[in-house]
């Protein structure tokens, strides 16, 4: 089907924008000197997954949504109003975040005060890449009518 079709390439596009994006913001935050980074005071690693996670969320679903849209009424199909597809990006932003704020929780209350660069460095790529493809595949999914939860 062409709608899946769409959905695939946008969700592939999202994964490898998002983990690029996410390289790129956690060498200008944390930059390049590999080294311990604390989860808490004084880097805040953990609380780094906040504006991740809503950052990643909100423009998974816009950009593929309103590119999904764009093709989708070339082909002569009608697509999801503007509104609907804003109401999916604050579904999606309370999503991000929640998972976020998880993950944080996790970071802040278990067991360890923190991680070295390079698995961080993973770690947050790998988040990132994987949040921006649930996302946009979840997001589409609903928009387009594949998927009613």
């Amino acid at each position: 089907m062409a709608l899946e079709r769409l959905i695939r390439r946008e969700t592939r596009a999202s994964t490898v924008i998002n983990a690029v994006l996410s390289a790129v913001f956690f060498l200008a935050v944390f930059g390049t000197q590999a080294r311990f980074l604390s989860f808490g005071a004084p880097d805040q690693l953990a609380r780094d997954f906040l504006p991740q996670g809503g950052v990643i969320a909100l423009m998974a679903t816009l950009v593929p949504a309103l590119l999904v849209r764009k093709a989708w009424r070339r082909q002569g199909h009608a697509g999801p109003a503007t509104g609907v597809i804003l109401a999916q990006a604050a579904r999606s932003v309370a999503t991000g975040l929640t998972v976020s704020a998880v993950l944080m929780a996790i970071c802040l209350y278990g067991p360890a005060t923190g991680v070295n660069w390079v698995a961080a460095f993973v770690a947050k790529v790998m988040f990132g890449g994987l949040l921006g493809a649930t996302i946009t595949r979840w997001s589409l999914r609903r928009l387009f009518g594949q998927e009613q939860g």
